[in-house]
């Protein structure tokens, strides 16, 4: 997630013009040729080639809504996806100090050894906190197993590889923990099934990321978005010109890259799980939670909080 662009100005438009440096050189070759071509039709006895301004704005016109439409669908992923991982904070918090205090050896009537049940409550809050990291790696498509050694033996990350979703098959395995609590009398009834609740909402909450990953935005937006900016580019400078001259150049290239950006934004925002900039931050989100649940078991291996990263010209963002 983007926090904000350096302090320094000079830098700012550094970095946008870096970010943007292809499209910024075609508007400026474009804006050129269209200039060139009317100023000097006459020393080369040529017809000038212009365009009417009515059609070329009412393809502006057409662009803008275009863009719109889909900036707005694209933001509401965006903000979709922050409200999901918002529900995961929630839920994971809650399912850690459920777990924490719901299991005693008072069920079993002190058959069972405090370190006995403390081993329990730790093994789940671990495989939680694998879930977790296990759900970046399938949603950005990764393999990053050193944050799962850490939680869970190795033998059970060897048989995570070779499992297509492995997030819910880490949920699978809580819900056999659970049992296994139940059955050992460290949880009653009423207690396992509001855990077992729990796993159901993370259940929920993978899902609705799931989805927003599979589902692709309408190709036919990013299509002709795409086709109607570029023909807007090319016709714009064929147009000022009779009434801007050598201004056409300035004015062509700023109005095409608001456009530009205007797209690009879009396209960026719709998918909003791949770790960019600009993305949910849901590593620093994990890691945050992770710090919480650790500390409700008491570990003595808590990890420190991810600080903001900072990328060229002095951005600074959050994983």
């Amino acid at each position: 997630m983007l926090i904000k662009y350096s302090d320094n100005p000079f830098k700012q438009v550094l970095g946008i013009v870096f970010y943007n440096r292809k499209s910024i050189l075609l508007f400026t070759l474009i804006s050129i040729l269209g200039s060139i071509q009317y100023q000097f039709a006459d020393i080369f006895n040529i017809n000038p080639f212009v365009l009417p301004v009515v059609p070329v704005t009412i393809l502006g016109g057409a662009l803008a809504i275009f863009l719109g439409f889909r900036n707005n669908s694209a933001y509401d992923r965006w903000w979709e996806a922050r409200k999901i991982w918002g529900g995961i904070v929630n839920a994971s918090r809650t399912f850690g100090v459920m777990i924490c205090t719901f299991s005693s050896s008072h069920f079993s009537k002190r058959e069972e050894k405090e370190e006995d049940i403390m081993k329990w409550r730790v093994d789940i809050i671990n495989r939680h906190i694998c879930w977790l990291y296990a759900l970046i790696m399938h949603l950005r498509k990764q393999s990053h197993w050193d944050d799962l050694a850490k939680h869970i033996p190795a033998k059970e990350v060897e048989e995570l590889k070779k499992i297509h979703n492995k997030p819910a098959q880490i949920l699978h395995k809580q819900g056999t923990l659970l049992t296994e609590g139940y059955e050992k009398n460290i949880i009653e009834d009423f207690r396992h099934m509001e855990l077992a609740n729990m796993i159901k909402e993370f259940y929920s909450l993978q899902g609705m990321a799931e989805r927003i990953k599979g589902t692709i935005f309408p190709y036919y937006y990013n299509y002709f978005t795409g086709v109607f900016l570029w023909l807007f580019v090319i016709c714009l400078p064929f147009s000022l010109v009779p009434q801007m001259g050598w201004g056409t150049i300035p004015m062509a290239m700023a109005i095409s890259f608001v456009f530009t950006i205007l797209e690009k934004s879009g396209a960026i925002t719709e998918d909003p799980f791949e770790g960019r900039a600009a993305d949910t931050p849901i590593t620093t989100i994990t890691r945050n939670i992770e710090i919480d649940l650790l500390e409700m078991i008491k570990s003595k291996t808590v990890p420190a909080p991810i600080e903001p990263k900072t990328g060229k010209f002095g951005v600074q963002y959050l994983d």
